[in-house]
């Protein structure tokens, strides 16, 4: 018999008057739930509710024996300290994390003898500029073919000179150069010949020149004046003179502080400047006259031979004109313009001459590097056959070609590579499905080049001969501009060459990307972060100019380059160029990253005598200059025109610089541990009891509370029909006799 229908007889016995404290009991009974279902019913009544009570009861006790414990310090002290580990443990843990999300890098170094594909196909490039910590320094030496770089030769001189002669607007560019620069040339001869500075010699024969007195119309300070071709006569004018050596030409006659001065007047332009008093100015005998300007050299401070004829001096700047045959005029000041002694006329200039840029510029290096630009500008305007034809074929500028003491292959190992600073360059070892390899390192066994540079056909504003070089990949760009090295004639320049291979990080630790590629990429070969700058830059002046610069190839959507002679063009491109501070700082529209993995190649320069008196040219000197059995003009020719380089490895171990993480994962997981048993005491198997106390609390809430909610109601149900039944109550008043009977007392 179910113990809950013993409950019943007893109810049944006792009457009404027991049912109550049953039911009371069932409301803090505690419950075996593994017992079968008629046990849950005397699970509930049995005699446990007392031991709960009493063993709450003796917690409760325990508790307050322990917060009434004798300690060193009061519970008050604790708190504060678990507060304060607390927050530290809190504030660290906020540092560990920010240091990890930093992902900063470290970069280790390594010195090694590898197989060769590992160099230029398992890291593709390198750093130029490292910066970081230096670690795990290896060494592992082993004999290798060492993989060639690629390397392009440029002529320093872009273009043939005798071809470029043959447009116009290109000599009239030159034409423009030669004239600024003697007018600068002369101004400044003048102006130290009248502060005494040029030697008397110097001046003697400067003036008695047939040079000076074909430039006598330079012979004048106006500067700007210098390069229209001005022609001068005396005129008296009434001036204001501010001191005994500066006047003022007046145009109101009713002036009361005016006097009488002498002035130089322009009779081509109208223009009255300088101006001076007349008690400075005497009636000399000058030699040296310029019959085109009408101005002569002072006698008194030049001894210039030939024909004497009456001029007017000034005792100021010694500058003289010839006196004119009839009186001296005076000048009307409604017909011409003045200006004020101390400054210097504008200038009439037209619109191709303020889209050269010339005018404003004094230093001559300066007024020939814009030239060149203006150069640029033109030849760029051509066709690209045109402009092939200006420069060096390879048979004229590749003499000699020798790698790893083997002759070259000329068609095979050679690229034409047009750059519009440099003309026809030449790239060896451009193709990288062909893989040139050194066996030994040393000059004897790399690449040597016998370069012609026609010096005979050389560009005036060319300042220097000799040859650009640059080593890069097979597969890059060469940038001869930035990148390269120059080496001159009349020597060997050797290049050693050693490799570093750099390998980057990605995202997070970093940007870089060896697949990135920036939408109209202007370069035909494979991405660099150099073209990449020249490329954002490139897209910028077109968007704001409606031009490309020529200085840089054009996406295959746009055809039209800046004018060198458009004041608009060359004034939008200046003014981009002055704003953004140049292509390599144009930032905030580009985005440019670095390679993950990239070959980089530190050069060593050497250099040495060439020829050597008793090298034997050989028959190449017939060849080049029609030269029979005369070596000391052959050597001389060699001397003066060629140039002899070198590339080879200086020895052919690498450096690989790694970046690596500096602050990984395991890094972060040591700290944190650390921080968390350092502030406050928990371990693993700590969070693993906390783990497991969630678990139970969770268990407790879902699932055994509803239980326990069940299973009582079941039981005070039962405990009813028990105590119906013993009252002689029937299911059909309400009470569900049956079920509880069959769940909770089965028979």
């Amino acid at each position: 018999m179910c113990k809950a229908e013993k409950i019943g007889e007893n109810t049944s016995r006792s009457g009404r008057t027991l049912a109550a404290p049953y039911v009371g009991k069932l409301k803090n009974a505690r419950f075996n739930l593994g017992c079968k279902r008629g046990d849950l019913v005397a699970a509930a009544h049995a005699p446990m509710d007392d031991k709960v009570e009493n063993g709450n009861q003796e917690f409760d006790e325990n508790l307050k024996k322990y917060s009434r414990s004798p300690s060193f310090f009061g519970w008050r002290v604790w708190m504060v300290v678990c507060f304060c580990a607390a927050t530290l443990f809190l504030f660290q843990t906020y540092w560990t994390l920010s240091e990890y999300f930093q992902y900063r890098t470290i970069i280790e170094m390594q010195l090694r003898f590898e197989a060769a594909k590992l160099i230029f196909y398992g890291a593709k490039r390198i750093f130029r500029e490292v910066s970081g910590e230096f670690q795990n320094y290896k060494s592992d030496l082993r004999f290798i073919l060492a993989p060639f770089p690629a390397a392009t030769v440029c002529n320093l001189n872009a273009f043939k000179y005798s071809e470029l002669t043959q447009y116009a607007d290109i000599k009239e560019v030159f034409d423009y150069w030669e004239r600024v620069i003697n007018a600068r040339e002369m101004n400044e001869i003048l102006r130290k010949g009248n502060e005494g500075t040029l030697p008397l010699d110097l001046r003697q024969n400067l003036a008695g020149s047939l040079c000076f007195r074909e430039r006598a119309v330079l012979n004048f300070p106006i500067e700007e004046h210098e390069l229209q071709g001005a022609v001068y006569q005396p005129v008296f004018v009434r001036c204001t003179c501010l001191n005994t050596e500066q006047c003022v030409p007046n145009r109101n006659p009713l002036e009361w502080r005016a006097s009488v001065c002498m002035c130089f007047e322009d009779v081509t332009k109208g223009l009255i400047w300088p101006c001076y008093p007349t008690n400075v100015w005497t009636v000399k005998k000058c030699s040296g006259c310029s019959s085109i300007s009408n101005t002569c050299p002072d006698p008194d401070h030049h001894n210039v031979s030939g024909e004497a004829v009456e001029c007017l001096c000034q005792s100021i700047s010694h500058h003289c004109m010839i006196h004119p045959k009839g009186e001296i005029k005076w000048w009307n000041p409604n017909n011409y313009t003045t200006f004020p002694a101390t400054d210097p006329p504008a200038v009439y200039a037209t619109e191709t001459e303020q889209a050269f840029g010339l005018l404003e510029l004094r230093d001559k290096g300066a007024i020939t590097t814009q030239t060149k630009e203006n150069l640029i500008f033109l030849v760029a305007a051509l066709p690209r056959e045109t402009r092939r034809n200006l420069s060096y074929t390879l048979n004229e500028f590749v003499l000699r070609c020798s790698f790893n003491s083997k002759d070259c292959n000329m068609e095979r190992d050679f690229k034409l590579h047009v750059d519009p600073e440099y003309g026809n360059c030449y790239t060896f070892n451009f193709n990288d499905s062909v893989e040139l390899k050194n066996s030994r390192a040393g000059p004897m066994y790399g690449l040597r080049l016998l370069l012609d540079v026609h010096q005979d056909d050389y560009m005036p504003t060319t300042e220097a001969a000799g040859v650009r070089i640059v080593v890069h990949e097979q597969d890059k760009e060469p940038f001869p501009d930035t990148f390269g090295y120059s080496a001159p004639t009349g020597f060997v320049s050797s290049f050693g060459l050693k490799t570093k291979v750099l390998h980057r990080m990605d995202a997070p630790y970093g940007s870089c990307s060896d697949t990135f590629r920036p939408e109209r990429y202007i370069y035909d070969e494979h991405y660099s972060p150099e073209g990449c700058h020249r490329n954002c830059f490139q897209l910028k002046v077109l968007d704001e100019c409606g031009c490309g610069d020529p200085r840089f190839p054009l996406p295959p959507d746009e055809k039209r380059y800046c004018s060198a002679k458009s004041v608009t063009d060359r004034q939008c491109l200046s003014n981009l160029t002055s704003l953004s501070g140049g292509y390599h700082h144009v930032h905030l529209e580009c985005e440019c990253r670095q390679p993950c993995t990239e070959n980089v190649f530190e050069t060593a320069y050497s250099a040495a005598a060439w020829p050597s008196v008793n090298f034997k040219i050989g028959v190449d000197c017939p060849a080049v200059l029609n030269i029979f059995n005369d070596t000391e003009a052959c050597t001389e020719y060699y001397r003066v025109n060629t140039a002899y380089i070198e590339i080879y490895y200086e020895q052919l171990n690498f450096e690989t610089l790694r970046e690596t993480a500096g602050y990984t994962m395991v890094n972060l997981f040591s700290d944190f541990g650390g921080n968390i048993g350092l502030w406050i005491g928990f371990s693993v198997i700590t969070i693993c009891e906390i783990i497991e106390l969630i678990f139970e609390i969770g268990y407790y809430l879902l699932y055994i509370k509803p239980l326990r909610y069940v299973v009582i109601s079941f039981q005070q149900e039962c405990i009813c029909q028990q105590w119906a039944r013993s009252n002689g109550l029937t299911a059909a008043s309400g009470v569900r006799g049956d079920y509880c009977k069959v769940f909770l007392c089965p028979q």
